[in-house]
């Protein structure tokens, strides 16, 4: 890998991964999540065993950057995918390190629906989510569950909606959508976070009480040599 996996004073503009067989990168548009998120997605090409990463944006000084591949990675033989690969580096002198985690509810059934993305925002203005590209974006698991890893110390608003055609933002309100009614301080010591998804449309009509004290976005916005594994 070069530069190598967790690299600091990050200055290049191409990264190159190599592994020990040969490999094929699929479906990159529906995997591959680049936080914090870029204006303009990283080209991603390979060839034999050699992924290579032209990074397209502008970066940011002192930033830990994650690249984040999900399952677009597999080896050409058996088929084998590299869960989840991830390669990081940092603009600084140091790799954030801390982490913000939870899980998606929905909240009419209790059930969940693991194809939401759950969005981290540094506004607190409710027409972020409408308007302006997440600060970070985290999948869930099978289960529900979701992280946030390599963020810095501050202060996020986080949401939770389904992503459409690459898109992050709040759309109609017929779709679930969650938020946490207060901001998260992410910090060594930060809590868990339960988000509970509902469709805004439904929830007028049922008048149910949300016991939300900063209104919905639509009240207020719309009025290495990596080993793959077997």
């Amino acid at each position: 890998v070069l530069p190598p996996d967790s690299s600091t004073n990050f200055k290049e503009t191409k990264i190159t991964l190599t592994f020990d067989e040969y490999v094929e990168v699929q479906g990159i548009q529906e995997n591959l999540l680049v936080s914090p998120t870029p204006k303009v997605i990283p080209d991603v090409s390979y060839k034999l065993n050699t992924i290579l990463i032209k990074i397209k944006d502008t970066l940011e000084a002192n930033t830990t950057y994650s690249l984040d591949f999900g399952n677009a990675i597999k080896d050409i033989n058996e088929g084998n995918v590299a869960k989840n690969f991830t390669y990081i580096f940092s603009t600084g002198p140091a790799i954030d390190s801390l982490e913000l985690s939870g899980k998606v509810f929905l909240a009419e059934s209790g059930k969940m629906d693991t194809t939401l993305v759950v969005l981290l925002h540094r506004s607190g203005d409710d027409s972020a989510v409408v308007n302006e590209r997440p600060r970070y974006i985290a999948k869930q698991t099978g289960t529900g569950n979701f992280t946030f890893r390599n963020l810095p110390a501050g202060t996020y608003y986080i949401y939770a909606l389904k992503s459409e055609s690459g898109s992050f933002n709040y759309r109609p309100p017929d779709q679930y959508f969650a938020f946490n009614n207060e901001p998260v301080v992410v910090s060594d010591s930060v809590k868990p976070v339960t988000l509970f998804a509902y469709k805004e449309k439904e929830e007028r009509e049922t008048k149910a009480p949300s016991g939300n004290n900063r209104g919905t976005a639509a009240d207020k916005t719309l009025k290495l040599e990596p080993v793959l594994e077997n």
